[in-house]
């Protein structure tokens, strides 16, 4: 227990919500007799196609779905359009999402505020999909006739948004072929696919408009499944998750008919279904199996695992009886992933676990106290004569491997118990390259928030690599090396920022409720650079791999970054760069097979992969550190319910951006306000957050709120500010998870935030990151810094956490938890710690949790 612990807030005053200030738009709309001049001749060719799909439902042999998926194209957001869908027979909701790129026309146009003219600016909006029969359009249609010629009481309780939507509405049309690829890198995949020789059909997903009747679910599977045979393909699996809005075939064609969807689509029975929401490829996720090892060096021996598990780690299998892994990994592998995976090609999962374990070996650290649960989710595939890769297996859909494994993890599986019910977190070091964040959450991403909500289980995710990245810098090898070092990271940036499209998270780093880790450019080696090889950008920056925000929503996505290691880049034969592919130092230090594994070795690893196994490393010490407060204050463990988001919170609390602000700044040419795409919150100082010292105290908050209440939580300061300059800071983390509205655009059914109720005098300056995107995702982490001499009378200063509806109803209390430090600059002869300590204990008495 160290000399000053962290210590807990009692419990907070409740009191209303804080209301949030409105929006308001300036765009020109047209009038109700203009739109009904625009709009009818597309409902007429609506009625059309109605009537020959009438005709196709008669003739099929399978039976096919009656209704149209429908898009509305509208400029602004039309929110209580989907509460009157949900209250209209013959409709039903499907999805919508942001539209940016619409072009201003004479019906549709910003004003701009300065002059009062017409913009050329492109409007912002949403495309809302709903799924629609003839006498549902037709009725809407009467609606709206009805309202524009003066009849009153036309919109029933509830239908006011399909009043709305109408003077919104800037086309409406069907949902066609080039939606159910936009996005999704299929034609993409299907054509690097026919590149490769032989005669092996292609496997991908067709994700289908999940339908809230099941005869309706399964009339889609029968038409899908009717074309796929006719195109001489196969339907392998279905699976349904109603919790995410998911429904989805695994399926292969031939390459011929892959051929005719690549040249044709078009025109392809199969991509016209009414029922396909999106053609998607399988996971793409690869990591090189054949890596050249080190024997491993001598270690020091530990005593073997004293607690239950804390950290599952889903990845590939590994080295069980490697002697750093032994007896502190317990491999559960139901799909028997072992047959046919040699010991020689167990790399990555070898690598997470000892990250996970130990964190870099370099480090010389002291294993955690739990062992590792590892569900093996990659498979060995040849590549060529004697060379793997570890992948996701293609024959199973990615969603549903990890949906069973959580479950089977949290739950049980049928009549059996949980396999590792005390898991609290769990490591995924899996991106899916063809899966980049897109305008619509990724069903992965869906999941992994539905399951941290349901069970109180936070995931660490990766948010993946783009070494791709090289071949985008224009600079040739010797003129980088010949910069200086410090100077080198501007090459870099430069082509990050004009690739920044490219460059962003891939799937599920997307997720809300997760910690997403981006990976730093540093590690604990002492490597010089050589005369062919050198390092990419200085030490501690970005590494220029690495995904960048912001993530979806515009939320801070990752949302900190960790050490990935670093790797040299060389010049080739035109002087232009690549990586080194070694697995040597630099980077960071790894348990790993040697030779053909059946001794134990070491390699040294780099990427998001490593930032995100060692942040779990971090979680297991946290986990200790909060077991300790809890005992000592309450008597009792961490409540198990609280441990995730807790554990979410001081991961993040000590993260900042003040060792690399002027470094990031100088080398993307953004303000240090827009720092938090390349940065999120920053990097975290793990053991800074673990204890006090005398000029700074760490308290915790916990609760949870119902919908439009808000918890304030009092600090005490019983500091004379007033006589001298003292320069100060608050720093205030808020984690909780959110229920999802999966079918809705703004995803997150609760916001919960804080504000510090401070009239600008303490801490009046804000540092690390903007002020209003902080609030868009899960974790609110922000710092407040202040100096100025201000008259304080004993006061407290006061945070104040609110929650709102977001996207959905909230049925239930959210809860959270709240990390709040404040200190003083050293060298003043303050204890203010002592002082706060005192003033806290004197208030109501800390409750057994």
């Amino acid at each position: 227990m160290p000399e000053k612990p962290i210590i807990l807030f009692p419990v907070p005053e409740r009191a209303d919500r804080e209301a949030k200030t409105p929006f308001f738009s300036g765009t020109k709309k047209p009038n109700y007799a203009r739109q009904f001049d625009r709009l009818r001749p597309t409902f007429t060719i609506l009625q059309s196609a109605f009537e020959q799909k009438n005709v196709r439902v008669q003739n099929s042999p399978v039976g096919i779905n009656p209704e149209f998926a429908l898009v509305f194209e509208i400029i602004g957001s039309v929110d209580d359009f989907y509460t009157a869908v949900k209250h209209c027979e013959g409709l039903e909701w499907m999805f919508d999402q942001d539209s940016n790129d619409f072009e201003p026309d004479d019906d549709f146009y910003e004003v701009d505020k300065a002059t009062g003219k017409k913009s050329d600016k492109q409007l912002g909006g949403k495309l809302y999909c709903v799924m629609s029969n003839q006498q549902a359009i037709n009725q809407m249609l009467s609606l709206w006739q009805r309202y524009m010629n003066g009849e009153t009481d036309v919109f029933q309780r509830g239908f006011a948004g399909i009043r709305n939507v109408f003077t919104s509405i800037k086309n409406i049309r069907k949902w066609n072929a080039q939606d159910r690829i936009a996005e999704t890198y299929a034609l993409e995949y299907w054509r690097e696919s026919l590149s490769f020789d032989g005669a092996i059909s292609v496997p991908f997903e067709i994700e289908i408009f999940y339908r809230s009747e099941a005869e309706k679910r399964q009339t889609a599977v029968k038409t899908i499944s009717h074309e796929v045979m006719q195109l001489g393909g196969k339907v392998h699996q279905e699976c349904i998750i109603k919790d995410i809005a998911y429904h989805a075939l695994l399926v292969e064609l031939p390459r011929n008919s892959v051929e005719n969807l690549v040249n044709n689509y078009e025109n392809i029975n199969l991509a016209q279904v009414d029922d396909v929401m999106f053609f998607r490829p399988t996971c793409q996720s690869i990591f090189p199996a054949d890596v050249k090892t080190e024997t491993i060096e001598a270690q020091e021996e530990f005593s073997a695992p004293t607690e239950l598990p804390l950290i599952g780690l889903l990845d590939g299998m590994p080295l069980q009886n490697h002697i750093l892994l032994q007896n502190r990994v317990i491999v559960d592998d139901p799909d028997g992933y072992a047959t046919g995976y040699e010991s020689k090609y167990r790399i990555h999962g070898t690598a997470m676990s000892s990250l996970v374990l130990y964190g870099d070996l370099n480090r010389n650290e002291a294993p955690i106290k739990s062992p590792v649960y590892i569900r093996p989710i990659l498979k060995p595939k040849e590549v060529s004569p004697d060379s793997f890769n570890e992948v996701v297996p293609p024959d199973k859909l990615f969603v549903d491997v990890l949906h069973r494994a959580v479950i089977r993890i949290v739950q049980g599986e049928g009549s059996d118990p949980p396999v590792a019910p005390t898991v609290k977190v769990i490591n995924l070091s899996v991106g899916d390259p063809v899966r980049q964040l897109a305008t619509i959450m990724s069903p992965v991403a869906r999941l992994l928030d539905y399951l941290s909500c349901k069970y109180n289980l936070l995931f660490i995710l990766s948010g993946g690599n783009h070494p791709e990245i090289l071949d985008k810098v224009t600079t040739a090898f010797s003129t980088l090396k010949a910069t200086p070092l410090e100077q080198r990271s501007k090459h870099f940036f430069d082509a990050i920022k004009d690739h920044q499209r490219n460059m962003k998270v891939l799937s599920p780093a997307e997720s809300i409720n997760s910690l997403t880790v981006g990976a730093i450019y540093d590690d604990l080696c002492t490597t010089a650079e050589t005369d062919r090889f050198i390092y990419a950008v200085e030490q501690g920056m970005p590494s220029p791999s690495s995904s960048f925000g912001k993530g979806y929503h515009s939320m801070i996505t990752p949302d900190v970054f960790y050490y990935g290691g670093r790797k040299f880049i060389m010049g080739d034969l035109h002087d232009r760069i690549k990586w080194v592919l070694s697995n040597r130092e630099p980077g960071c230090k790894v348990a790993a097979p040697y030779g053909m594994g059946s001794s134990s070795g070491q390699a040294f690893s780099f990427g998001t992969s490593d930032a995100a196994a060692q942040l779990s490393h971090e979680a297991a010490k946290c986990h200790e550190a909060l077991s300790q407060i809890f005992i000592a204050e309450t008597g009792a463990d961490v409540p198990d319910d609280s441990k995730a988001i807790l554990l979410k919170a001081m991961l993040t609390h000590g993260a900042t951006w003040e060792n690399l602000c002027d470094k990031v700044s100088a080398a993307t040419g953004e303000s240090q306000k827009q720092l938090s795409k390349w940065l999120g919150n920053g990097v975290p100082d793990i053991d800074r957050v673990q204890r006090c010292t005398k000029e700074r105290i760490t308290l915790i908050g916990m609760g949870s709120l119902k919908k439009d209440e808000g918890d304030l939580f009092k600090l005490p300061l019983p500091i004379d500010f007033s006589s001298q300059l003292v320069r100060r800071k608050l720093t205030v983390t808020l984690a909780y998870f959110s229920p999802i509205s999966a079918d809705r655009q703004l995803y997150r059914s609760a916001q919960l935030w804080f504000n510090v109720i401070d009239d600008k005098r303490l801490v009046p300056d804000r540092k690390n990151t903007e002020w209003q995107t902080v609030r868009k995702g899960t974790l609110q982490h922000e710092i407040f810094t202040g100096e100025k001499t201000v008259v304080w009378n004993d006061e407290d200063l006061i945070i104040k956490v609110n929650c709102k509806e977001d996207a959905g109803k909230i049925k239930v209390a959210i809860p959270y938890c709240i990390f709040v430090s404040f200190e003083v600059a050293e060298g003043l002869n303050i204890d203010l710690y002592s002082k706060v300590e005192t003033k806290i204990r004197q208030r109501v008495p800390i409750q057994n949790l």
